[in-house]
């Protein structure tokens, strides 16, 4: 799960696990504000068609309403929750993105029986993230 430029480590993780052969399940959930944002959507519709075992599913926030988007509107954790139908058991989960992004996903996911234990994160954090509270669902090291 990913979301704006938090696409950027996922997105090498993806490649080289395709490049490598891996033939588990792997599902891409991106999210950004508009069409524009959308960072290499054309490269990951391509990979979704060459590979069987990748889903892309991308998700607007701020898509203008009368635009031509026929992908998910909304955020990336409804759009998780919507294409697993709120069950992630099973799966492990990579989050990068802004900290609002992450804990909703956290949260996401816990609500769909995925813990802590099967849950990475990357979280960019700007000097003003940092002062604020932290999240509750993982301890700082």
């Amino acid at each position: 799960m990913a979301g704006g430029s938090g696409l950027s480590s996922p997105r090498s993780m993806i490649l080289d696990l395709l490049a490598g052969g891996e033939s588990l399940p792997i599902t891409l959930v991106y999210g950004a504000r508009n069409r524009t944002e959308l960072y290499y959507h054309e490269e990951f519709l391509a990979l979704a068609e060459q590979q069987p075992n990748f889903t892309y599913v991308p998700a607007l926030s701020d898509e203008p309403a009368d635009s031509d988007w026929n992908g998910a509107r909304g955020f990336v954790h409804d759009a998780a929750r919507e294409h697993f139908d709120n069950d992630f058991r099973g799966h492990t989960a990579y989050l990068c993105g802004p900290p609002l992004m992450i804990d909703s996903c956290i949260s996401t996911l816990m609500q769909g029986r995925l813990f802590e234990r099967d849950i990475f994160v990357e979280k960019f954090i700007s000097a003003a993230d940092a002062q604020q509270v932290r999240s509750p669902f993982f301890k700082k090291f």
